[in-house]
């Protein structure tokens, strides 16, 4: 996957301070215990603290960057265990008693059937009491910035010097797909080179994935607006959403 914004030095340093939905992800899993499974891993955020905790912890992600940086933070061997792979389609032959989809990665399932596609898989390898549970910012938060205007985005310290990446991007939506494209120029302080990158994300609100889970035999057992637990309204930002199989 030849694009900067899914090599795993740029995006582990890009998210080195997003944090605050850890402890949800910790608590959720201590209360359903192992193993678990997360999709979309990346650099493993999140599996990692969880491997810490004493759970079966299987990360999977498309980018063999994101994996090769993941296993590079976990060391020669222990858990989680990584691995490249596709959650529109896979078979691990096992079951878990925790999915997670987070960080609003079920957003890069661009069509209805790569989504159900994906939740079929997740349901086959979910245990009976199992709990399928994934969050995504709420349309609306993401396309009030869809302006189609190239602006200052974001800026992380450049992993290969010791200069520091600039971001600028212009967001654009077409309400007729949903789909919301990310063109973005990364700019290295340190030699004044560029390169480019592009991101196209679908957006989801619950009402969107509830006919989608049930092809897949899931439920929306239970919804939040926050990582605190606080109930999903009209304002909130977030989605979480725990499904159970039907």
């Amino acid at each position: 996957m030849s694009n900067i914004y899914y090599e795993g030095p740029h995006y582990d340093r890009r998210y080195a301070t997003y944090t605050h939905d850890i402890d949800f992800w910790c608590d959720l899993a201590r209360a359903n215990g192992g193993p678990v499974l997360e999709l979309a891993v990346g650099t493993g955020r999140l599996s990692l603290p969880l491997a810490r905790l004493g759970l079966d912890v299987v990360g999977l992600d498309v980018a063999p960057s994101m994996i090769e940086q993941a296993l590079g933070k976990r060391g020669p061997s222990g858990p989680p265990t990584f691995q490249v792979g596709d959650m529109r389609s896979f078979d691990l032959g096992r079951s878990f008693s925790l999915v997670m989809l987070a960080c609003s990665s079920v957003c890069h399932l661009l069509s209805d059937e790569d989504a159900v596609s994906c939740f079929t898989a997740v349901a086959a390898h979910l245990r009976p009491r199992g709990v399928f549970a994934l969050d995504v910012a709420t349309p609306a938060h993401e396309t009030a910035r869809a302006d189609g205007v190239l602006k200052d985005r974001f800026r992380y310290p450049d992993p290969a010097s010791g200069g520091d990446v600039a971001v600028r991007g212009r967001r654009t939506y077409d309400p007729a797909t949903r789909c919301l494209t990310d063109d973005m120029v990364y700019t290295f302080t340190a030699d004044g080179r560029t390169e480019y990158a592009h991101r196209t994300s679908r957006m989801y609100t619950v009402g969107h994935l509830r006919p989608l889970l049930a092809r897949a035999g899931l439920r929306v057992a239970r919804t939040y607006g926050d990582f605190a637990g606080n109930r999903l309204t009209a304002d909130s930002t977030t989605q979480v959403l725990l499904c159970t199989p039907d």
